[in-house]
Parts: structure tokens; C-alpha cells; sequence
């Protein structure tokens, strides 16, 4: 808005020395004499007006606003006119005003509630699926365990499964809770790295009720599931209405796969972005193919993953848990 007033009341300077230099010009035919005719202040309150409405690409709004900070109600045409052109000519470089460009520069995986229509492909082609996961199992951590994944794995979240073989869905624990759990049973319980840490009632039943970690106080046991043949509009409908960060799939209890906000966001964008997205039914990836070469545990138990940068950039063939 200043940098609008400031070219405005440049322009009624301008305009006003004008007026004084040729007064009986037609321009200003209906000017009075002796009485100032031009003022550079009113031309400034219509750029601010212009300059707001083309950065944000509002109109009805930005009138409102106007008039509501300078009463100035004999000006409402004028600003009308002014905000209405000055978005128009920021409409022919580009349909996005300030803040959905700041979104896309800053990877902000917003959904906004548009009338394109969502593309009609399986969720299962864009998915995460299980073997490209890092999940915890219910039993069979420790403190130190758990550290050393939070150490070696960037991501946000982590699905919980009752074994690597059945991979039956228990709960999903975040990055910031799990910490939390751990910094609690360390330094509040005073346990050690070799303290047991259990994600069911079940298996904590079974441990006797000695020096263990009950997880089930930091954990969602009751994550948003569906099954992994849902289509993407269904999914794209419960991130934009439920304000959901993730999703996750299983069929019959059996965790099949997750999805996050930005896989959605990348997909639903990327016909405008100019990578990727979704052709004849099928989905094309941004360039990389990092999906390859991954697994759910390697030999020795612990999780793997071969797409560290990928993750942090939060693209790729395969959906990372970091994305979200």
C-alpha cells in the first residue's frame, strides 16, 4: 500500500503541475478557478488501492477496505476502476497473486478448494507402499533402539505394525512425540537405553509390568484409514475438509501403504508445475526413479532407506514420511 500511495501521489504531482501549467487545457475544462482542482492525495489513496489488489489480486476487498480507512466515499469509482485494471494486468502475467506464489516458492503443500477437477488414478499408483516404509514394531524395541532411528531417520512420522511379516496396522507415532516419550523415560524415569519400549496393550501385558515404556500414552491408535483401492478425489477430500497431514492404507487391518499431504499437492499441481503428473490414467513421476532399491527392514533388523535427499526435498517416486 505505500509503495502504491507513493507512485499514486507521484503520478497527481504530476498531473497537478500539469494543470498548472496549461489550466484552460479541455482536460481540466471543469476546473474552477482559484480553487485547486488536482490533489495529489486522493490519487494516492486509488495507488495504494491498485497496488494492493494487483499483489493480492483481490477486488471486492480491497474497495471495502479502502473506503472503510479513508471514509473517502466520493472516491469508491475511481478505486473500483483502479483495483479492477490493476488485476487484470497482473492476471496476464500469471493467475497467482503474492501469497499463493509464496506458498508454491516455499513447497507449502496447501490444498485449496478449487474447481479442477482431481484426477481420477487409484491412490495405490501414488502411494507410499509398505516395503518403501520405515515402521516401528509393536515389540522388540528398546530406548537406545528407538534413538538410533530417530537418529538416522529424518522422517516426520512413523506407522506402527504388530510384525514386519503380517505388517498389521497398530497406531502411527510422530517424530515430535516419540521424542518426547524418549526424553521422558530417560531423563524423567531415569531408565536406561536398554529399557524395554512396547506399542500395545497386549505385549504389555505380557512383559510382566517391570521397568518398560508403555508407548501407548504418545501414539494414535486410531490413525485415518482406508483401503488401498480408495480413489485419489476420496483422498484428496479428507485432506482439504479434515486439515489431515497423512493417511494411511490397509486392507483387512494389514498396513498396505501412506500417503501424505505434499504427494497429494504435488500431483494435484503438477499439470501447471510442468513435472510429472498424471497422463492417460497413469501416474508420471518427477525424473529420478529413487523408489528403486528400497525395503521395509534390511538383514540385520534395521530400518533402511536409500533416498535421504529425496526426502528432504519431499518429491520423488516414493512417497516419504518426511514429506509431510
Amino acid at each position: 500500500m505505500a509503495i502504491g500511495a507513493l507512485y499514486g501521489r507521484a503520478m497527481g504531482l504530476v498531473i497537478q503541475s500539469w494543470q498548472h501549467t496549461y489550466p484552460n487545457a479541455w482536460f481540466f475544462a471543469s476546473c474552477e478557478p482559484d480553487v485547486e482542482c488536482v490533489t495529489p492525495g486522493t490519487f494516492a489513496i486509488i495507488g495504494a488501492a491498485s497496488a494492493l489488489g494487483g499483489v493480492t489480486r483481490m477486488t471486492v476487498s480491497i474497495v471495502v477496505i479502502t473506503f472503510e480507512l479513508t471514509g473517502a466515499l466520493t472516491y469508491v469509482l475511481p478505486i473500483m476502476v483502479a483495483v479492477m485494471i490493476s488485476k487484470w494486468v497482473g492476471d496476464a502475467f500469471g493467475k497467482r497473486g503474492i501469497y499463493e506464489s509464496w506458498i508454491r516458492f516455499k513447497d507449502y503443500p496447501f490444498l485449496d478448494n478449487r474447481d479442477d477437477p482431481v484426477p481420477d488414478v487409484p491412490v495405490a499408483e501414488i502411494m507410499t507402499r509398505i516395503e518403501d516404509l520405515v515402521v516401528i514394531t509393536e515389540t522388540g524395541h528398546t530406548v537406545g533402539s528407538l534413538e538410533d532411528i530417530l537418529r538416522s531417520q529424518p522422517y516426520k512420522g512413523f506407522p506402527i505394525v504388530s510384525d514386519v511379516r503380517d505388517a498389521s496396522l497398530v497406531g502411527y507415532i510422530s517424530r515430535s512425540e516419540l521424542r518426547f516419550a524418549l526424553d521422558q523415560a530417560r531423563h524423567v524415569r531415569g531408565l536406561t537405553e536398554s529399557a524395554e519400549c512396547i506399542f500395545s496393550a497386549a505385549a504389555t501385558t505380557n512383559s510382566g509390568g517391570g521397568r518398560v515404556v508403555d508407548m501407548r500414552l504418545w501414539m494414535d491408535q486410531t490413525p485415518i484409514t482406508l483401503p488401498s483401492s480408495s480413489s485419489l478425489s476420496l483422498a484428496a477430500n479428507l485432506f482439504q475438509k479434515l486439515g489431515l497431514r497423512y493417511i494411511l492404507f490397509a486392507n483387512h487391518g494389514a498396513l498396505q501403504g501412506l500417503l501424505t499431504k505434499k504427494d497429494v499437492f504435488f500431483v494435484m499441481n503438477s499439470s501447471e508445475e510442468g513435472v510429472g503428473g498424471v497422463r492417460g490414467g497413469r501416474l508420471e513421476t518427477r525424473s529420478g526413479g529413487g523408489g528403486e532399491g528400497r525395503r521395509l527392514l534390511a538383514d540385520d533388523g534395521s530400518e533402511v532407506t536409500s533416498l535421504e535427499d529425496e526426502m528432504e526435498a519431499g518429491v520423488g517416486s516414493g512417497n516419504l514420511l518426511g514429506s509431510m
